[in-house]
């Protein structure tokens, strides 16, 4: 890998289950810890890293051979497990489903790392990135040559009915 040029930053938020607040503020700074731990365990390098009672925020660099969504599962469940053996907290550190990541220049760390620093207060006067806040897909996001990749193009054999239902919808 040392012939190869890369600077590949993300910015990864996650909730937890329901968004409730499981993220206590007494053994928050450890479990920030435990997440760098195994953020560099697999390869990354977290750069920085913050949580609110119902959600975290990652800024970190990846090698290309790294699969995000892999790693991202391995981190969330990791983390929580870990969390849960150690830390002992009162109720069980659950994450919801999902992530928003979004890819970073370079020039744009030290803007998103002072934002992370800066949750609390950032959520006491409600000025929030929404980008950098998003944990679910947002339909209206994505680009209109990105709605239907598969427009034209014959449709595998698909059980899930979400899937199914969204094929109809953009292949025909």
């Amino acid at each position: 890998m040392a012939h190869i040029f890369h600077q590949l930053y993300y910015h990864i938020t996650w909730a937890t289950h329901s968004r409730d607040p499981l993220i206590n503020r007494g053994w928050r700074a450890e479990m920030l810890l435990i997440l760098g731990e195994e953020v560099n365990n697999r390869g990354g390098i977290a750069i920085r890293q913050n949580a609110m009672p119902d959600h975290v925020h990652l800024l970190l660099r990846l090698p290309p051979t790294v699969l995000i969504s892999d790693f991202v599962g391995e981190i969330k469940g990791a983390t929580a497990y870990r969390v849960n053996h150690q830390l002992s907290p009162k109720f069980k550190l659950r994450w919801q489903n999902g992530y928003g990541i979004v890819s970073l220049r370079r020039e744009e760390l030290d803007k998103v790392a002072r934002y992370i620093d800066d949750q609390e207060e950032h959520h006491r006067k409600g000025k929030l990135s929404k980008i950098l806040e998003t944990t679910e897909i947002i339909e209206k996001d994505w680009p209109s040559a990105m709605k239907s990749p598969l427009k034209g193009a014959r449709v595998a054999k698909v059980r899930d009915p979400a899937l199914k239902r969204w094929a109809r919808q953009n292949t025909s």
